[in-house]
């Protein structure tokens, strides 16, 4: 009786390894998600200057208000929540005047 305990016991927390070992943060996904975040911001903002992809970027990311809405953004693809992910895009400032 104890070594079916046991077995079921190791069972159990060997699938619950398997599960948390599943859940660890893929840098790519998470580059890819930051990627759409910033087309989607892109599209919102149009900017007027000519700038390179990079430079518009550091730009955008240089605000700590977007940075914060950049996390919030990317929190609501990581929870499928586009109702947060839209608020947040539409919430960052496209720092045209700067």
């Amino acid at each position: 009786m104890k070594s079916a305990h046991l077995f079921c016991l190791i069972v159990c927390l060997l699938f619950a390894a398997f599960v948390h070992a599943g859940e660890k943060e893929d840098p790519t996904k998470r580059e890819q998600a930051k990627q759409l975040v910033l087309k989607d911001v892109k599209k919102a903002c149009a900017p007027q200057r000519k700038q390179s992809e990079t430079e518009w970027q550091k730009m955008i990311l240089s605000s700590e208000a977007n940075r914060l809405l950049m996390r919030n953004a990317l929190l609501a693809v990581e929870r499928n929540n586009q109702e947060a992910y839209w608020e947040a895009v539409s919430k960052m400032d496209c720092m045209e005047d700067y």
